[in-house]
């Protein structure tokens, strides 16, 4: 596919330019949490482990590994020239921008050309977006792929998916699965909303499932080997816990996980006895694994002992994916510069949403209101950070245009009748 039309290039060049610009003001300087672990025990022990006890390194499953390459990649290709994180900035600008056009091709499949180039430029400029550009996290690249997938997968609705697609949308679902966990779910999710459409699409689904689970066979067995269950991420339990303890905060509790950071922990009775839990497990192989299951089981008591509680904090968190998070200790959230367009397109989303599905009535755009849906309802289940409304962003961002469509189409026949 060539991008040939001239409006499109010079949003994906402003884009580039303005995302440019505030990296070069504002980005992290150093790495940090658990890319600093991993980061810093690869170097020293040459083995992607998280923890290390007594010299001896045990295999981590704790995070999925791709953005680590991509880390490890530009440290590679920076020769010890120039310092790697100016590169990694650099290379998440370009997969950010030319994500603008993989935002464009999303629009060309509901609107027209006018409201496909709007949707394009507000999309290059969204804070949001530009902000993860200057962060060492997975944002990007997550954007990045899950719009390849969702543009591969709408194919299948049409009849359009051809075999090079085909090849597209597994590589791009194996490469996803091993950068974001969650994906897991909007994968499974996709495949069975598409055997539900018609009969004829599960075989579709089960050669993507086949195909895919192939691509990532090498690290599901690496896990086994190391752990002795096949997973994605250990981490799961964690997760469930950080969004569910008695801090009760919709962005979690956000201490790490790694025993050195122990210190910071609140000195109350119920984190006692789960580090005297912890403090019991075993230092071998199976660490992380018995250490999800921990935070799993502390969770899920939590929940069952005072559901009420939980269920108000489940609610909060859904209203804070879909919206904003009201009581947010992260710094600069409330900068009106991002929580403005946030909140104004997380309204304008809804209305949205139902002109759309009134005028379009196609099963692409039942499958995206439905994803949307999906996806808040389920990562609301564990905790909320800013920059994990990454991922319907670009749904909201849509759904508004079907409004902003509607509202010009009023305001202009307005016009002709006086």
């Amino acid at each position: 596919m060539r991008i040939l039309n001239k409006k499109i290039n010079l949003i994906i060049f402003f884009s580039f330019l303005i995302k440019s610009v505030f990296v070069i003001f504002f980005h992290e300087r150093s790495l940090s949490d658990e890319w600093a672990v991993l980061f810093q025990n690869f170097q020293s022990y040459k083995s992607y482990s998280y923890y290390i006890f007594e010299g001896q390194e045990i295999p981590s499953s704790y995070m999925p590994p791709l953005y680590f390459f991509f880390i490890y990649f530009n440290k590679i290709i920076s020769f010890d020239k120039i310092n790697f994180l100016y590169l990694i900035y650099f290379n998440q600008i370009v997969i950010s921008s030319f994500t603008v056009f993989l935002f464009y091709r999303l629009c060309q499949n509901f609107f027209d050309e006018r409201m496909s180039l709007l949707g394009a430029l507000i999309f290059s400029v969204f804070p949001l977006i530009i902000f993860s550009n200057g962060l060492i996290s997975s944002a990007c690249l997550q954007l990045f792929l899950y719009l390849s997938f969702i543009n591969l997968f709408l194919k299948i609705f049409d009849n359009s998916l051809n075999r090079k697609n085909l090849i597209f949308l597994v590589l791009v679902s194996a490469l996803t699965l091993i950068l974001r966990g969650e994906f897991l779910v909007i994968f499974l999710f996709s495949l069975i909303f598409l055997m539900f459409l018609e009969k004829k699409n599960i075989l579709h689904s089960l050669l993507i499932l086949s195909l895919t689970v192939m691509l990532i066979s090498p690290y599901l067995i690496r896990n086994y080997i190391n752990t002795g269950s096949i997973h994605l991420v250990n981490v799961t339990g964690y997760a469930l816990w950080k969004g569910n303890n008695q801090m009760n905060k919709v962005e979690g509790f956000h201490n790490g996980l790694h025993p050195d950071y122990r210190e910071d922990w609140p000195k109350i009775k119920e984190f006692e006895n789960l580090y005297n839990k912890l403090d019991k497990i075993n230092k071998d192989k199976n660490y992380e694994t018995n250490r999800d299951k921990i935070f799993k089981d502390e969770a899920l008591n939590n929940i069952l002992l005072e559901k009420k509680k939980y269920f108000l904090l489940y609610l909060k968190k859904v209203f804070s994916y879909f919206f904003i998070d009201l009581n947010s200790s992260i710094k600069n959230y409330y900068n009106p510069a991002h929580v403005i367009p946030i909140i104004l397109f997380s309204i304008c989303s809804i209305p949205g949403a139902i002109v759309g599905l009134k005028k379009i009535r196609s099963s692409q755009i039942i499958y995206l209101f439905l994803l949307t849906c999906f996806l808040v309802c389920f990562l609301s289940i564990f905790f909320i950070l800013p920059r994990y409304k990454i991922s319907i962003l670009s749904f909201q961002i849509l759904f508004s245009l079907f409004f902003f469509e509607y509202l010009f189409e009023k305001i202009t026949k307005n016009k002709l009748k006086q």
